[in-house]
């Protein structure tokens, strides 16, 4: 699986490696990268709402301590609003997440740079043959019909 953060970071490098495959999957690059953005934003979101959360617990426990209960019962009511906000964020952080990483099994290795660009076993060039070439008596058997 590739690298979220080499894509985030590379993503005109990502996005033509994966062309010379010719396979057509930097398509998916562009839908791959709205999801990480979404994600992103909804796990920032959250955070946020933990802090403020956290800080209105602290004022329930002042506001206590102080015996005004009906300002407490407000801030209580508040936290609660915070916390189901928090879930609902969560669980599209969630569904965002599991959308990026379908599309990241879907995407392929990038290929070296030294890889021939080319459609078919054609356009590979030879590099170097090692041995000679067997010559048989019959036609061999090919590992499909094997």
């Amino acid at each position: 699986m590739l690298d979220i953060k080499l894509i985030r970071e590379k993503t005109d490098f990502v996005r033509q490696h994966l062309a010379t495959r010719g396979a057509g999957d930097e398509s998916k690059i562009d839908e791959l990268l709205k999801f990480d953005e979404q994600r992103r934003k909804s796990l920032a979101e959250v955070e946020t709402l933990k802090s403020q959360r956290n800080r209105v617990s602290k004022e329930i426990g002042a506001l206590m301590g102080q015996k005004k209960l009906s300002e407490a019962e407000a801030k209580k009511a508040e936290t609660k609003d915070l916390g189901d906000k928090i879930a609902a964020l969560d669980k599209e952080a969630a569904t965002a997440e599991a959308a990026r990483d379908a599309l990241m099994l879907q995407l392929p290795n990038l290929p070296h740079e030294s890889v021939a660009v080319g459609k078919t076993a054609e356009d590979n060039p030879e590099v170097r043959v090692h041995g000679a070439k067997a010559n048989y008596d019959f036609k061999p058997t090919s590992h499909v019909e094997l």
